[in-house]
């Protein structure tokens, strides 16, 4: 496989080869990002039941139809 990719990348015009080049840079630093910002399974917080108490209200009349809209229920 390596002599494969050698040769086509060989086969490319300089400029293409540059654009090669930095592609593998970008590929490599986006995977050392995702490794680095990923959190092994062991390590990760268990949720808890309830965390999200009172971060959402339904107000009064939310069942309520909307004007407009008495014929659809």
């Amino acid at each position: 496989m390596d002599a494969f990719v050698l040769k086509k990348y060989e086969s490319l015009p300089d400029d293409l080869q540059k654009e090669v080049i930095d592609f593998i840079d970008f590929l490599g630093s986006k995977y050392k990002q995702q490794m680095a910002s990923s959190v092994p399974l062991a390590q990760k917080r268990a949720s808890l039941f309830g965390n999200a108490k009172g971060l959402i209200t339904i107000l009064p009349g939310f069942d309520d139809v909307p004007e407009g809209f008495e014929d659809y229920q």
